[in-house]
């Protein structure tokens, strides 16, 4: 008989990275395991991927006014603030969501990717647990996702505590206490798509076993990968800086206006529905979902927002990158797992004091209270990435270790083997 798993990843804000590695982890099960897709997955790239979708799909997660950075701490105040899970009423209708979608599929494992309702739904029904998580999900530190900030994190979003919430819908169902969001997130196998030279293990806690590396784990949709156009002599640029709905169209003007030069292609991932305006440079191909593969491999340059599985894709391809970051996290990624090892560059950065001011600091400009990089800033980054030889050398340095780790690890083993 086929074992079976249901993926539920994370989808508040959005979540078509988190969608992406689960398919791409649903990939690596193929023929030993049926595996679906809980509610909280992007339905449109659940049906791409060929996979059924189990329950009452999530409503559309993006949000409608996009701000233009976003302070996350740690993962429990994204909780709070994305998903509202401050409150009782909104955890308890998502536990009701995935404990029916368990119940109608009868999973024999259960995977998360950062959706805490999922974790609670299978303990409930004694369901291994596999937790596919960057390791600052994982970090018991409070400023995780934000190391550099000097301000106490509901300082910087004052929004109530998630975590609170969380131990009180899980004691009233019978379940431990939850003492840390963090630990909520160590499954019965966590699962980290990375490598230790580009993020160390942090510590487990009681009771659960240390990371397992895996590599990267993105999403390319069916078929073979797509390979951007180029027009012969130009310098090329791939640009993804989000599927649109975390990205406000004042900054991406401002990057496609930076890369405005004959002297460079460039092809734009615009997620799932390019705005109009976007057609008007001549230099810019458009594609959507076309997976990551085909374009990281045709680019001299990755130009990101500092989104996970870019930043790793970059990293195994020994691409030099660019990011420009639209909250806390991305920034973490830009500035520990490339800028930190010379393998690419952050375009802005923040310094954030005790009282919760935020500065943003571009690279060449400086100082200001704009978050949005201007076109010239970005403009002399790009150019300083592409004339650094150094930068493209030290592009690849945990690139054997991510590979390997692809290479060697067998998830559908590790599942198996939870089963035994």
């Amino acid at each position: 008989m086929t074992r079976k798993v249901l993926f539920c990843p994370w989808s508040a804000g959005g979540g078509a990275g988190y969608t992406g590695r689960a398919l791409a982890a649903a990939a690596r099960l193929h023929g030993r395991f049926e595996c679906a897709f809980g509610p909280s997955g992007v339905p449109r790239m659940v049906a791409e991927g060929g996979y059924r979708m189990i329950g009452e799909p999530a409503p559309d997660g993006a949000p409608k006014r996009v701000p233009a950075f976003l302070p996350f701490a740690n993962v429990e105040r994204v909780y709070a603030v994305t998903a509202r899970y401050y409150r009782r009423s909104v955890l308890a209708e998502h536990l009701r969501r995935d404990l029916a979608a368990i119940d109608e599929y009868r999973p024999d494992v259960v995977v998360t990717d950062m959706q805490p309702t999922a974790v609670l739904a299978a303990r409930l029904r004694g369901l291994p647990l596999v937790s596919i998580a960057d390791t600052d999900f994982l970090s018991p530190d409070p400023l995780a996702w934000m190391p550099w900030s000097a301000a106490d994190p509901t300082t910087l979003l004052p929004h109530p505590s998630a975590l609170d919430a969380l131990d009180a819908v899980a004691t009233e169902h019978g379940l431990d206490p939850v003492g840390s969001v963090p630990e909520l997130l160590w499954g019965d196998l966590t699962v980290v798509p990375s490598a230790p030279e580009v993020e160390p293990p942090p510590p487990a806690p009681p009771g659960r076993s240390g990371p397992t590396y895996v590599g990267p784990l993105y999403w390319d949709p069916p078929g073979a990968p797509y390979v951007p156009r180029a027009t012969a002599g130009t310098r090329r640029v791939y640009v993804s800086i989000g599927s649109g709905g975390m990205v406000a169209d004042t900054a991406l003007r401002e990057v496609l206006a930076a890369c405005d030069r004959p002297d460079l292609s460039v092809f734009l991932s615009a997620g799932f529905a390019a705005r109009e305006w976007l057609h008007h440079y001549p230099n810019v191909e458009l594609g959507g979902f076309t997976g990551i593969t085909g374009p990281i491999g045709w680019a001299d340059l990755v130009v990101n927002h500092g989104g996970y599985s870019t930043v790793l894709a970059g990293l195994l391809h020994g691409k030099p990158q660019v990011v420009l970051p639209f909250m806390s996290e991305q920034e973490a990624n830009g500035r520990q797992f490339l800028a930190d090892h010379g393998a690419g560059l952050v375009a802005r950065t923040t310094e954030v004091e005790k009282d919760g001011r935020i500065r943003y600091v571009n690279r060449h400009s400086g100082a200001t209270d704009d978050p949005v990089v201007p076109a010239a800033d970005l403009a002399a980054t790009i150019e300083e990435a592409l004339d650094d030889a150094t930068l493209a050398q030290r592009a690849g340095y945990a690139r054997d270790s991510l590979a390997r780790l692809r290479a060697e690890s067998d998830l559908a083993e590790s599942f198996a083997a939870l089963l035994r």
